[in-house]
Parts: C-alpha cells; structure tokens; sequence
C-alpha cells in the first residue's frame, strides 16, 4: 500500500530504561551474540530450514553482510550498558525493472533480542528506532521475511501494523544434495 498511514505502534512502555544507538567496531562480539541468539531461536521453530553456524561462521557471516553492502545500517538496544537487542536495516529497490511487481524503494530489516530480554518492550524500539531510519534514508515501506512457523515474530510484527502481502513455498526433494556449504 503505498502512501498509507503511519505505522501503527502498540501502546506499551519499556519495563526498562534501553538505549538505542548505532553499532561501533567495538560491539562486534556481542553481534555476534545476538546472530547466534538468532539462529538458535530459528533453529528450533524450522529445522527444516534453520541451523546454528559455530561463532565463527556467524562472525565472518556478518563481516561479509556489511562488506557486501556498507550503507546497511546496524542498530543496538543497551540496557545498562549492555547490548540486548539488535535490527540490521538496507535500502532495497523492490521489484524489477519493466516487471510488473511495482518498484519501490523499501528498508529490509532483521530484528534479534536476547530471550531474556524479550516482552519488554525492547524490539518496538529497535522497530521504532528502524523505521525512522528508513524514513530519513528515502524509503517508502518497511519489509521483512520470517518463517511461518514463527508465530510469535508474526504476532509482533502485526500488532505494529504490518500485513502479510506474499507468501514463499517449499517443498523438499529429498536428500541433502541441493545444500551448499
């Protein structure tokens, strides 16, 4: 939908004090945290499609992720000076030219918080905080992928207002030959 309201954020207030600020160099290991966090989460709802790298192959997963593209922009939430939650923002062009699927200038985002740290208001924040970063970089509309069996991310996501608008199949055929290391 383009051009339509404001998203809508639901009325709740942090139970705790969180900062949220750009990621340095510095908070490189606790990214890596929150990457790890991550896969152990989406691991565990689609094994199917999900496994947990060691911390090595989560390090060099980000440091190729910003390598590949340097205007992605990282944001951390802190509380108390520890870092508790991340959201990872690019500008993408969607669609593709002279196709039909209409071509808008979008933020891709991916959103983590540390399980202990989640229902506390701490990922409106980083949606928040996301938004308002795509908005200042040109973008028309936020867009993001989670698993259908993620039905909590789902849930979140929907109380902030966004919709479901496609729908991604698939459908194994058999064996391990198609997975690529």
């Amino acid at each position: 939908m383009r051009g339509g309201p404001p998203l809508r954020h639901h009325e709740s207030v942090p139970t705790v004090d969180v900062e949220i600020r750009p990621a340095t160099l510095s908070d490189f290991e606790a990214m890596v945290d929150l990457d790890q966090a991550s896969a152990e989460h989406h691991a565990a709802i689609d094994p199917a499609a999900w496994e947990v790298p060691d911390r090595a192959g989560s390090a060099d997963f980000l440091r190729r992720r910003q390598a590949e593209d340097p205007s992605r922009q990282t944001l951390l939430a802190t509380v108390d000076g520890r870092v508790v939650g991340m959201v990872e923002i690019a500008i993408v062009l969607t669609g593709v030219a002279g196709g039909a699927l209409q071509r808008i200038r979008s933020a891709d985002l991916g959103i983590v918080v540390l399980p202990e740290w989640r229902g506390q208001g701490i990922g409106e924040r980083l949606m928040e905080a996301a938004e308002a970063w795509a908005r200042d970089h040109g973008a028309e509309r936020m867009i993001l992928d989670l698993s259908a069996a993620n039905d909590g991310a789902r849930r979140f996501y929907e109380r902030l207002g966004y919709e479901v608008y496609g729908l991604q199949m698939r459908r194994s055929l058999g064996g391990d030959k198609g997975r690529v290391e």
